[in-house]
């Protein structure tokens, strides 16, 4: 099947009659979002927006993980380069903000990790099917960064004040029956049912009138919308002060020696 909306060949985007299936393609690297496809998400959102026959879409990742947040040469480059650094800051507020906006019902399908970036993407979509062999993470703060863009928007929405705060400012891993438990996850299901799960409910939204489930997202994401109006921007300019502070280089440094001694090794 042709991939649509030439977007980079890791999104994959498929068309199943109003079905539209999404799949994180960088498998060997545990699907960690590239500089491409991040700067290629608010196309994607756009395009399934301006899409006349697109009517659900499915987001999943390919092979064993959902997202593991940014690739490496992607944290390298925002590291050294402070313009560059602005740039994906702003590219963040476009990609967040077209994804609230997205007119149809996506279902996310977690069939492994979604860590930081990857987190944000699945608990924006509008239900979340997990894996029992997944888990979320937002571990931003252990590298000296800020609480990511979309989770400071969502979580605190999702479930209290009190338990994002323990989840962001720690960065443990979230257990799928502690994400549904907790208000991040709609369901638990069982890996080899998981895509058949996500399917059967998405063929049970195609059956809904189109324009009155349009229509009834747009009402529910405006919580979402008001949330970011409240978060999003203070959030961004904070998320650039820690790319660019002492502290955050340090540890960041140190990680990238390490994942460089690591990558010799292999």
């Amino acid at each position: 099947m042709p991939n649509l909306y030439d977007l980079p060949p890791e999104i994959q985007v498929t068309a199943e009659g109003g079905l539209r299936l999404i799949t994180l393609n960088r498998p060997d690297d545990l699907n960690a979002s590239s500089t491409d496809m991040l700067f290629a998400y608010p196309k994607l959102f756009r395009a399934l927006a301006e899409d006349s026959e697109a009517r659900v879409a499915i987001l999943t990742g390919a092979g064993r993980a959902f997202s593991a947040g940014g690739d490496f040469q992607h944290f390298v480059k925002t590291l050294e380069d402070s313009d560059f650094a602005r740039s994906v800051q702003e590219n963040a507020r476009r990609t967040i903000l077209s994804f609230i906006d997205l007119p149809i019902p996506i279902i996310a399908a977690v069939n492994g990790p979604a860590v930081g970036w990857g987190a944000t993407m699945a608990t924006l979509c509008d239900i979340v099917l997990m894996s029992e062999k997944s888990f979320m993470a937002e571990p931003h703060i252990n590298i000296g960064l800020v609480v990511g863009d979309g989770i400071s928007v969502a979580w605190p929405l999702y479930t209290s004040l009190l338990r994002a705060k323990e989840l962001i400012f720690t960065g443990d891993r979230i257990t799928p029956q502690q994400a549904m438990e907790y208000g991040l996850a709609n369901r638990v299901v069982a890996p080899e049912k998981l895509m058949e799960e996500a399917r059967t409910l998405a063929e049970k939204l195609l059956k809904q009138p189109s324009q009155a489930l349009r229509e009834t997202k747009k009402i529910m994401n405006s919580y979402l919308h008001r949330s970011a109006a409240q978060v999003l921007d203070t959030t961004l300019g904070r998320q650039l002060a820690a790319t660019l502070s002492e502290e955050h280089h340090s540890l960041a440094t140190a990680f990238i020696t390490q994942q460089r001694r690591t990558q010799k090794k292999l």
